[in-house]
């Protein structure tokens, strides 16, 4: 009889004991499982798009006298480079602003992997980029892409009609005599530069095409096949009235 009652002493106290039901153990496994996978966010990463990719060194410079860091190239052609830096923690809007006000860089943004892939895709599909300096005077100063597709964006920025972002698509004979221009000559065979350095104040007309940038300051002797090419898209912006 004494055993009998103390089996059912044991009984009755293992029974008041609260157990954790099969719901709540899988919702704890579910939790641990989230923590273990969820990514830890990066907060201190920019992407930057040179603007002239032939000033790295210069740029790379300006990063590690700014007190940052550059991380790595996340795209690197002849005719455009996109890096990745570190900046101090909670200061990447600060240095998002710092960056484009030194006039290195086409882009600054906040890096995500979205972003950064969007990014390059674009840089990739770009057909022709055209982009012109200013000068001490009165030189008209903006930067037109032109993508496979005919898509254009052109950003005025000085001494133009029309400043800021305007978008437009080129029709399919635009397009279509575009790329026959493009493809008189290959562009591997220009010189990377065009210039004499004894003449002064003359902007800069940088041409990128299919992994090559050309820098024109002086348009004497230049292949017919350049100025062929700046004249169509110069053509194409003067009757949009974006220039004059």
């Amino acid at each position: 009889m004494k055993y009998l009652l103390y089996s059912f002493l044991v009984l009755g106290i293992s029974c008041s004991i609260p157990k954790k039901s099969s719901e709540t153990k899988e919702k704890e496994i579910i939790i641990k499982e989230e923590k273990i996978a969820k990514p830890i966010a990066t907060q201190n990463e920019l992407i930057v798009v040179l603007k002239n990719a032939k000033s790295i060194n210069d740029v790379k410079s300006l990063i590690k006298n700014s007190g940052l860091t550059w991380s790595k190239m996340a795209y690197d052609t002849e005719a455009s480079k996109i890096g990745i830096i570190k900046v101090p923690e909670r200061k990447r809007e600060f240095w998002v602003g710092k960056l484009q006000e030194s006039g290195e860089f086409r882009l600054v943004d906040i890096n995500t992997e979205e972003k950064l892939a969007d990014i390059i895709n674009k840089e990739k599909n770009t057909l022709l980029s055209i982009r012109k300096t200013q000068c001490f005077g009165d030189c008209p100063r903006y930067s037109v892409s032109i993508d496979k597709k005919g898509n254009v964006i052109y950003n005025g920025i000085e001494y133009v009609l029309e400043k800021g972002i305007h978008e437009f698509t080129l029709s399919e004979e635009q397009l279509k005599e575009l790329n026959n221009k493009l493809s008189k000559k290959d562009f591997s065979s220009f010189k990377d530069v065009y210039n004499n350095p004894k003449v002064q104040d003359l902007p800069s007309t940088y041409i990128i095409h299919n992994g090559k940038q050309i820098q024109i300051r002086l348009w004497n002797g230049i292949p017919d096949e350049l100025i062929d090419i700046h004249e169509y898209v110069e053509g194409i912006l003067l009757n949009k009235k974006l220039i004059e």
